[in-house]
């Protein structure tokens, strides 16, 4: 038998009305009038043959076959919606050369890229990690991820990906959870480990300025094993050599597996960002154009990707 299905128009008003809570709200999402709104769900009810809102003075409210129909046609649409965004990606393909820093990798890019690789199974990733000034024409490259409070220059085009909060951290061998959470001050008495990126431009990196910031003797931020890689440095901290300035986006797998336990409130939010820099006309192309959707969507609130 053919399917006797209402007016596409009509199902997109109510689903969004009814999910959004007016009228008013839907008109803005589908970007129509909201008495084209009230006027598509009212031929949906013709339809159906049965009222969907109780339209009261202060707003709408679902009727029982309205709180019925709502999730199936949702649950619908959100079906639809991914089985096109699956077609569309399985038609972008192509080598795409990416680069990022080796902790940045590590901790945050490497434990996403299996949903990376599901959703556009065609592209052929090459991840390169390092530290070098960039040079995207020279070293074939079609995007990096950095970590840089400086604008771009020339042709190239920076989109803001993720902030950085740091806390310090240690293996709770060293550091018993019962203790938490500790003072900065109470930190004197343990072993720290030392980036050496600290400096004047990156000053969250070190503990004489966390020590200083809070107005504390700085002299036991002065002693400790220092680390050129901040990935053997956490590797450290780790194995319960001592406490870290833990940042946030290259621990979070940590810390959930309870490897690395925060020891206090105290934070501080970087100054600089993480980044997604490429020539200008790169973004453009299919494959960088889905890596910088995929990794934004990836990086945002669990909120903002809601319907």
């Amino acid at each position: 038998m053919p399917r006797r299905l209402p007016p596409l128009n009509s199902l997109r008003a109510f689903e969004a009305a009814a999910r959004l809570g007016s009228f008013t709200a839907a008109s803005r999402e589908l970007r129509v009038t909201a008495s084209a709104i009230s006027q598509q769900v009212l031929v949906l009810e013709r339809h159906l043959g049965a009222r969907l809102f109780k339209r009261l003075p202060r707003g709408l409210v679902l009727t029982a076959t309205g709180r019925t129909y709502l999730p199936e046609l949702t649950a619908g649409f959100d079906g639809l919606a991914e089985a096109t965004r699956r077609l569309r990606a399985g038609d972008i393909g192509g080598l795409l050369s990416v680069t990022t820093l080796p902790a940045f990798a590590t901790g945050w890019l490497l434990p996403r890229l299996h949903r990376f690789r599901e959703r556009f199974p065609r592209i052929e990733l090459v991840l390169r990690t390092d530290r070098a000034v960039l040079d995207f024409r020279r070293d074939d490259l079609d995007l990096a991820i950095r970590f840089t409070g400086r604008a771009v220059t020339g042709d190239l085009r920076a989109i803001p990906l993720l902030e950085e909060e740091l806390f310090p951290v240690a293996s709770p061998s060293l550091v018993s959870p019962t203790r938490l959470p500790l003072q900065l001050a109470d930190l004197a008495e343990l072993p720290l480990l030392h980036d050496t990126d600290a400096g004047p431009s990156q000053p969250w990196l070190g503990w004489r300025s966390w020590f200083e910031r809070e107005g504390l003797d700085v002299s036991p931020a002065l002693r400790g094993m220092r680390f050129s890689d901040s990935i053997v440095m956490i590797g450290a901290a780790i194995a319960g050599l001592g406490v870290a300035i833990g940042r946030s986006p290259h621990i979070e797998g940590l810390l959930a597996r309870g490897q690395l336990v925060r020891l206090t409130s105290a934070t501080w939010k970087a100054e600089w960002s993480y980044h997604l820099v490429g020539p200008t006309a790169s973004f453009a192309r299919p494959n960088v154009k889905a890596f910088v959707e995929w990794a934004l969507a990836e990086a945002a609130p669990p909120s903002a990707g809601t319907r």
